[in-house]
């Protein structure tokens, strides 16, 4: 086999087996035992097959930097697979000063569970809208949130795991 098409093997392999890996470990993280599992035996079994063509003509430094490359690019298009898919489940926490049930009402109108809770803040009242979404549905909650209301504050974190709830029914798996 010609030298650079190895190394372009062996390059192609190291970028789907850390696409795969990448995204074994966030389905890990989520709890998605039988995903996760299956991604980590397509990982490893790429693994094995890229390593085995590098090691076995080691003077070769075309078949070293393609390897090495490969995790490089791999990790990118793993992270990039990732946020396409947008797995998982996200909670968006809104403070307000003056619209917050008008903000929990659409979000609602929209199809989104919203709580309402109430608070202070250094000067005044304040609402606290939380609504947990999955992830492909923030940019549209985030929308939703600042066209009532500019001025809020607005946090987005992962929510690890999710047991029971209300989201856009659209979007349920």
């Amino acid at each position: 086999m010609n030298i650079f098409w190895e190394a372009a093997l062996i390059f192609g392999l190291r970028v789907l087996g850390i696409a795969v890996s990448t995204m074994a470990t966030i389905m890990t993280v989520q709890g998605r035992k039988v995903p996760a599992v299956a991604a980590g035996f397509v990982s490893a079994l790429v693994y094995v097959l890229a390593i085995g063509k590098v090691v076995s003509n080691m003077d070769n430094i075309w078949n070293i930097m393609a390897y090495s490359g490969g995790f490089a690019v791999g990790t990118l298009i793993g992270m990039a697979w990732e946020q396409r898919l947008a797995l998982g489940f996200t909670e968006v926490r809104i403070i307000s000063t003056e619209k917050g049930t008008e903000l929990a009402d659409e979000l609602r109108q929209a199809g989104f569970g919203a709580t309402e809770l109430y608070g202070h803040g250094r000067e005044t009242a304040v609402s606290i809208v939380e609504a947990i979404v999955p992830r492909k549905n923030v940019d549209a909650v985030l929308g939703i949130a600042k066209s009532a209301d500019e001025k809020a504050i607005v946090t987005v974190t992962e929510a690890r795991t999710v047991r029971r709830g209300y989201w856009r029914p659209t979007n349920r798996r």
